[in-house]
């Protein structure tokens, strides 16, 4: 792994753990291991700029697991099950100490840098493309599959706050069945 994806893998971490705000040069440079010049030398912009681009990288993974909930899991409400079984699992490890890079950096630093709102803005609207594009594999139609994507993802990260404040999986287990039982009835209307 070059030094640009260890900045970045660095700095995915410590968006997940602490924060855009509460993460400095010199810990990215010290974690990373990389040479010290290399921050402005692949990253002109500095630290929001390896920030910009480890939300987009977070993004794509976060993308790939939603979609690997999918293969294999059955029905309208089997990826979300599949996806948030991972996500807590993921939590536990961690001691709950790596959340979502993506609502961390919009709650944190999202009101002083355009970039940094736009980068969370464009992840959030690639996570609710893809989660409705499975909703609509599962029958819905177009409309209401962005409908309950967006419900969706507002929800689990709404979850994913209250799991690392009560250092507990089960709001977001809660939350998990409650979408269930929300996207079966709806499933149950449009028959």
């Amino acid at each position: 792994m070059d030094s640009r994806q260890r900045l970045t893998q660095t700095m995915l971490k410590l968006l997940r753990a602490q924060g855009l705000r509460a993460t400095g040069l010199n810990q990215l440079i010290t974690e990373s291991g990389a040479p010290r010049g290399s921050i402005y030398h692949h990253f002109p912009g500095g630290k929001e700029q390896l920030a910009v681009e480890a939300l987009h990288a977070a993004g794509e993974l976060t993308a790939a697991k939603i979609r690997g909930a999918a293969t294999g899991a059955k029905g309208s409400v089997g990826p979300l099950r599949a996806f948030a079984e991972t996500y807590a699992a993921e939590m536990r490890e961690s001691d709950f100490q790596q959340a979502c890079p993506i609502g961390n950096a919009v709650t944190d630093a999202a009101a002083g840098s355009p970039a940094i709102r736009d980068a969370c803005s464009d992840v959030f609207a690639a996570w609710e493309r893809t989660i409705a594009q499975l909703i609509e594999q599962a029958g819905f139609d177009k409309k209401e599959s962005r409908d309950l994507a967006e419900f969706i993802l507002a929800a689990v990260e709404g979850a994913l706050i209250l799991c690392r404040a009560r250092r507990s999986i089960e709001p977001l287990m809660r939350v998990t069945r409650r979408l269930e039982a929300m996207l079966a009835a709806a499933k149950r209307r449009q028959t």
